[in-house]
């Protein structure tokens, strides 16, 4: 090769060259890289004009690397094992930083935890602020930049906001022993009950649901309002009356028979927790990654709910 000669070739020529020494043929290469035979033929004419060598000895019936096609080889293989490895450290890199989360009690206690985790141990240097708060501040943080993303129970309108359903849940009665496994829909308005406060999700859809059954807000018997999910589960558990939940929150301690899900004739309420970012601003990597192990769980749950917008949401009855 003659000095001072200006190396210029492409990652595409060294694949051809490498696909045809390792099937010893440019017609398989071609049907393994799927491109035409010419343009294989072609990567190879490219790279012996750039080097000023023979790299491949061609036959009717043989391909082989020429001596200096040998060294080519190896300088080849340790260039691709270089690319992915850079490939990899990149995608690595776009992951670091800190995402600010602002989520309502469920998500942040019983699907963020598991979520982080894995993605931790896969992209070390990205890191995690969880503000846990009701569903309406979690938005309103979101909405006014103080956290990057929110996992809420409840959609609040607003033009500037984009939703994506990301878990399906159930909000069940749970009550402990002295009350009874089933209940009719108005036998509700005389039992005792411990209520979430007026910001959270599961509360707006509880009162939402009863509300098309005939009974209002204040027709319950709130002996307690809490903002702690432990602290209602305890105050159930002791006895002191219902609580509407989730079905996620609770599923360990009903397993356990610390407490008991009622029934209510006539009555489900489903709901989905929510992914909710500025609709104008693009996705940072970690909060893109976040987003994709939440649907990723969504799909592992089967369930097949697609991404909605503000101006696409289904329609709340």
């Amino acid at each position: 090769m003659k000095k001072n000669r200006e190396l210029n070739f492409d990652i595409k020529q060294v694949r051809s060259f490498l696909e045809v020494l390792n099937e010893n043929s440019f017609t398989r290469a071609s049907r393994r890289l799927k491109v035409g035979q010419a343009t294989i033929s072609h990567h190879i004419a490219l790279l012996e004009k750039a080097f000023g060598v023979k790299l491949i000895n061609r036959t009717a019936r043989d391909v082989s690397a020429t001596g200096e096609g040998t060294i080519f080889r190896a300088f080849c293989e340790k260039l691709l094992k270089s690319v992915e490895s850079l490939a990899a450290d990149l995608g690595r890199g776009a992951a670091a930083g800190a995402v600010r989360i602002a989520a309502s009690t469920v998500p942040a206690g019983y699907i963020l935890p598991r979520i982080c985790a894995s993605l931790a141990e896969k992209f070390p240097a990205m890191t995690f602020r969880l503000e846990v708060t009701d569903s309406r501040e979690a938005v309103e943080m979101v909405k006014e930049g103080r956290a990057d993303i929110g996992i809420v129970g409840k959609e609040y309108k607003n033009p500037l906001l984009e939703y994506t359903p990301v878990c399906r849940d159930e909000i069940v009665l749970v009550g402990a022993g002295r009350f009874p496994a089933r209940v009719a829909v108005k036998d509700l308005t005389g039992m005792p009950f411990i209520i979430r406060e007026a910001g959270s999700g599961t509360r707006r859809n509880y009162e939402e649901a009863l509300s098309r059954h005939g009974i209002t807000p204040s027709a319950l018997q709130a002996v307690l309002e809490c903002t702690s999910m432990e602290g209602i589960k305890e105050a159930v558990a002791a006895g002191l009356g219902v609580s509407f939940m989730s079905r996620l929150a609770v599923s360990r301690e009903v397993r356990m028979k610390m407490l008991k899900i009622i029934e209510i004739k006539g009555l489900a309420i489903p709901r989905y927790f929510y992914f909710v970012h500025p609709a104008s601003r693009t996705l940072s990597a970690p909060a893109g990654l976040i987003l994709k192990s939440l649907l990723e769980l969504q799909k592992k749950s089967g369930d097949g709910r697609e991404r909605t917008s503000r101006t696409e949401r289904p329609r709340e009855k």
